[in-house]
């Protein structure tokens, strides 16, 4: 595992990006770690924790946008740590520890699970099965394993304040099924069956575990599938039509983008959620909602 440097100091020492929290803010003297660091989902929540007073640990499989987000986590006045590291190796989640004990102070009050695998869109009876287990390596077991090496240092800020918050960034694929979706419905459903076994085993030492469930999450990706859709349909047909028509299929009348979706992370980390353990909140705008209790 690569080791970028990140702010350079060592525990106790001061930092320019060490500054005050502002008054007010939920996550003050808090500190997080979000995988899956990237241009859109990783980097809203990593924006939206920092700007609840978090310092935030910032992990990606590469150094191509960790960098960057790094500089906006501290434009907003907080310390930021640039970790290069897969979820899938043992040992890159071994030093990712290590560095957080080094840096972080030998706790950690949030750790996020943004980094996942999108799998292959391609039907069941037409699949190569060994290309199932990448999304199950990236999305269940990399994320256990991640979990798993950080729980440590979860204990410990849970020992301190009484509080540490696991969330797992899932999908509404797992609840509304689409053909061709399987190698990534079906790791990302097994994560959200372990997410409620985690709430139970990790609650008696004051750790939350919840997730958050997104539909289509609008950006460039997403811009640039419906207009494969719509290429696919004929010239009669563009991206446009194609969002309206997904549009129309949720409560509220439009896509939710990755930085609204961020804010219901905030919350599950956040004090506001004390109480919250085991729940899988649908973020898609009513695309998909659970069934009346």
């Amino acid at each position: 595992m690569n080791r970028p440097t990140g702010s350079g100091q060592g525990v106790g020492e001061p930092s320019e990006a060490a500054r005050p929290p502002v008054p007010g803010q939920m996550l003050a003297g808090h500190r997080a770690l979000v995988s899956g660091i990237g241009p859109g989902m990783g980097r809203d929540i990593a924006l939206g924790l920092a700007a609840q007073g978090a310092d935030i640990a910032l992990l990606a499989r590469s150094d191509r946008w960790v960098p960057s987000v790094a500089e906006e986590v501290r434009a907003l006045g907080r310390e930021a740590l640039e970790i290069q590291g897969s979820v899938t190796s043992e040992e890159d989640c071994r030093a990712v520890a290590a560095r957080l004990e080094q840096d972080f102070g030998g706790s950690l009050d949030i750790l996020v699970n943004s980094a996942f695998h999108a799998g292959e869109h391609v039907r069941f009876e037409d699949a190569d099965l060994s290309r199932w287990r990448r999304p199950l390596e990236v999305n269940y077991l990399g994320t256990l394993q991640l979990t798993q090496a950080l729980l440590p240092l979860l204990r410990a800020a849970s020992d301190r304040t009484g509080d540490a918050r696991v969330v797992m960034v899932n999908t509404m694929s797992v609840q509304h099924i689409e053909a061709g979706a399987g190698s990534y419905a079906a790791s990302k459903a097994a994560l959200g069956a372990v997410t409620k076994t985690l709430a139970v085993e990790l609650g008696e030492y004051g750790i939350r575990v919840n997730s958050v469930h997104p539909g289509y999450i609008w950006g460039d990706s997403v811009k640039i599938y419906f207009e494969w859709q719509a290429a696919d349909r004929g010239p009669e047909v563009d991206w446009e039509d194609i969002y309206a028509e997904r549009a129309q299929e949720t409560a509220l009348g439009y896509l939710p983008h990755s930085s609204e979706i961020a804010g219901s992370v905030v919350f599950l980390a956040s004090p506001l959620a004390r109480c919250v353990t085991g729940v899988a909140i649908p973020v898609n705008a009513g695309h998909w909602m659970p069934p009346s209790a």
